[in-house]
């Protein structure tokens, strides 16, 4: 069973990333739904995780606004399942019924924009039925406070269901309500982070890189060098990057070399959104050691070094990223390294 051969292409097999999902523990649940949420939805302006004890009926809480909870916010409630067992009315009542009671209690000044079960397992029949047909979720919740929600939301002492409870759900949209499982999880494109980096799975390969026909700011440090290193191997001056361009042996060369910036400017950003947050900067870093004894090297000019490291990197090892990256983009880091200032090209 495979679980990406090329591409972040997650709807290909979702069998083995769904299978590990489900046998996430709690803890681990709510970490990939933190992760999962800020991918989702670049809306919010801070994503938080409060699963705990006390976490008054919101274990992953996406904030559309610094208002926080006096504004606009996503709740996810994560129900890790055991024993095979799906996600039934009776328990989902009682989620809800937390909401409705802390929002009265003043625990958040506004109930959630959405309310997001995140059963891996599924949820029953019954629960399936009622999620489908919203309207019916508020009369469902009212009916069945006292069996479901009076004695299940603190363990201090029974939560009556007061006026101003019922008036808040019976004001209520709960097409809000939906529920992720974990298949839908697997095949969401914005899960690719989570699994990852809490399941371990590899995130695929990167999109190649599009070289845009105008230079942009970021390129002019080492583009700027390699015009100095072409002048001194030419034996004559090239003024300007045009004038680089437009010569028939140094223009192929400079062009391949924009090539291999771009490709590692895709690699870049794609693990950077997609893997352990300083992967990419120690994918980095083991490209400097990999190229800087061949770099410090005698070489007979400016130029033959560049050939020389770019050589040896397309080639070398680089890491748990660098057996994902192909030789361009292991020499276009070498590119980023002289934007960094870390090696030079020119003398």
């Amino acid at each position: 069973m495979r679980y990406l051969d090329k591409g972040n292409d997650l709807g290909a097999d979702v069998t083995k990333p769904a299978t590990r999902i489900v046998e996430l523990e709690d803890n681990e649940l709510e970490e990939f739904v933190e992760i999962y949420a800020e991918r989702k939805s670049k809306d919010y302006v801070e994503v938080e995780r409060v699963g705990a004890a006390n976490d008054k009926g919101r274990d992953v809480i996406g904030f559309l606004s610094r208002a926080r909870h006096e504004g606009e916010w996503d709740l996810y409630q994560c129900k890790r399942k055991t024993r095979g067992s799906k996600l039934r009315i009776g328990e989902a009542m009682a989620e809800l019924g937390k909401v409705f009671h802390h929002h009265a209690a003043g625990a958040y000044a506004t109930l959630p924009r959405r309310y997001v079960f995140v059963s891996p397992r599924g949820i029953d029949g019954s629960l399936t039925t009622l999620l489908q047909n919203p309207s019916r979720i508020g009369t469902a919740l009212l009916e069945t406070w006292d069996k479901h929600c009076r004695t299940r939301i603190t363990a201090r002492k029974p939560v009556e269901l007061t006026s101003e409870i019922r008036a808040s759900i019976e004001g209520y949209d709960f097409s809000a309500v939906e529920c992720l499982t974990a298949p839908k999880l697997a095949k969401d494109p914005a899960a690719l982070p989570a699994l990852v980096q809490v399941l371990g799975l590899p995130p695929g390969e990167a999109p190649e890189g599009e070289t845009p026909d105008e230079v942009s700011d970021t390129e002019l440090t080492y583009l700027t060098q390699l015009r100095e290193v072409y002048a001194c191997s030419a034996g004559s001056d090239f003024a300007t990057l045009d004038d680089v361009f437009a010569d028939p042996k140094f223009g192929e060369h400079v062009r391949i070399q924009r090539q291999r910036y771009y490709q590692a400017c895709a690699f870049r950003d794609f693990h950077r959104d997609n893997t352990a947050a300083r992967s990419v900067d120690v994918f980095k870093n083991d490209i400097f050691h990999l190229l800087i004894d061949v770099y410090n090297e005698a070489h007979p000019s400016p130029l033959a070094r560049i050939d020389a490291v770019m050589k040896h990197a397309g080639a070398a090892p680089a890491g748990i990223l660098g057996t994902m990256a192909r030789p361009p983009v292991k020499q276009g880091t070498c590119h980023h390294l002289v934007s960094d200032g870390r090696i030079r090209w020119s003398p």
